[in-house]
């Protein structure tokens, strides 16, 4: 699809921007587009740049057969110069000769109040209904005169970084990192992998929440979210697991402290440091039986019920699935040179990782 034959740039306005691409939202009102993102390619040097289409069949052929239902539906669109140059870029620059671009849902379209609660984890929490005084486009954008009692849904926005068996350092190596950048302390990953580390692990994720607001969910709105996001992680077959279970090093060469040159840097090693690096929308709302959505047979198996709450739809979409340029290696190495004195290092504002002593775990 060309997108510029049912659409025109000033129908997109900036939404956010990462490392290698910009999110542009849709504000027009064209049915199809209401509800979508388009991704386009920020400006990279020319070693370092993947086109659109590579990372298509990348998600498409090698990510997909991984998470066949959770990663977040995308759709190849063909764009032009003059579309690109025409985008609103917020001051960022774009790669202007790319011919395509993704198409994506807004998990975020609606009536949401972002909290920030660390480096990567952000709370969303979605309202019912929309003051009479804002636009539909106004209400999105939202952060305040909420109705504290129409709160429907709860989304967590997570980066879970690396996930393994800490088997020989004090910190793992995500925990590791956020204190390499100043970060302040908000819970290991890892805590969310067992049984015997889950109650640590909410209870550290939890403790960023205004209780205020907890209140406001969990009480006033009976949505029990700290019970929902237990049920999520005791399904063994959760996203952190699968995450963890193909994050796995099997080759000593796919460890970063051996590589020496970018064709070091084998497919597994490409796929793993992409599923590294992904995002996670972690969805719990209100079960409406009214609604085609909660109803369809893709849903089928997302309703769950809580005795004495009732029945909530939990959802969850992977993104950012980005391959990851073979010249990174360098930036890789050294991140890990700059590791090596935190990995066994004492900070009182960080308690240690849970080490497991597991046999024949390579790690980082």
């Amino acid at each position: 699809m060309e997108i510029s034959k049912i659409t025109s740039p000033s129908e997109w306005v900036y939404f956010a921007k990462g490392n290698a691409n910009i999110l542009f939202k849709y504000v027009g009102a064209h049915d199809y587009l209401k509800h979508k993102l388009l991704r386009v390619r920020l400006l990279k040097e020319e070693e370092e740049y993947i086109s659109t289409c590579e990372l298509y069949d990348f998600i498409e052929l090698k990510c997909k057969p991984l998470f066949p239902k959770q990663i977040i539906d995308i759709q190849l669109v063909v764009l032009t110069t003059d579309f690109i140059s025409k985008l609103n870029n917020n001051g960022h620059k774009v790669m202007v000769k790319e011919r395509y671009g993704l198409l994506l849902p807004n998990i975020l379209y609606g009536n949401y109040e972002k909290q920030f609660l660390s480096k990567h984890c952000q709370l969303y929490t979605g309202y019912s209904e929309v003051p009479h005084s804002l636009s539909e486009t106004d209400a999105s954008q939202t952060t305040s005169k909420q109705n504290p009692s129409a709160i429907d849904s709860v989304i967590f926005e997570i980066k879970p970084k690396w996930l393994y068996d800490n088997t020989s350092s004090n910190y793992c190596r995500t925990c590791s990192l956020n204190q390499y950048k100043n970060y302040k302390h908000h819970f290991c990953p890892l805590d969310f992998l067992y049984e015997d580390t889950l109650d640590q692990g909410l209870a550290d994720f939890f403790s960023k929440f205004p209780p205020d607001h907890l209140n406001q969910i969990e009480v006033v709105n009976r949505i029990p979210v700290r019970k929902l996001f237990r049920y999520f992680l005791n399904n063994p077959d959760n996203v952190f697991q699968k995450l963890k279970e193909y994050q796995k090093i099997n080759n000593k060469n796919d460890l970063i402290k051996n590589l020496g040159s970018p064709s070091d840097v084998s497919h597994n090693l490409s796929l793993v440091m992409t599923l590294r690096d992904v995002g996670l929308f972690i969805k719990f709302e209100k079960y409406n039986r009214y609604n085609n959505i909660h109803n369809s047979h893709n849903n089928i198996n997302n309703i769950i019920e809580i005795e004495d709450y009732g029945k909530f739809l939990l959802t969850c979409n992977i993104y950012d699935l980005d391959l990851k340029s073979k010249m990174k290696y360098r930036h890789w190495f050294e991140v890990e040179q700059n590791l090596q004195s935190i990995y066994n290092s004492t900070n009182e504002e960080w308690r240690f990782c849970t080490r497991r002593n597991i046999k024949n775990n390579l790690g980082t």
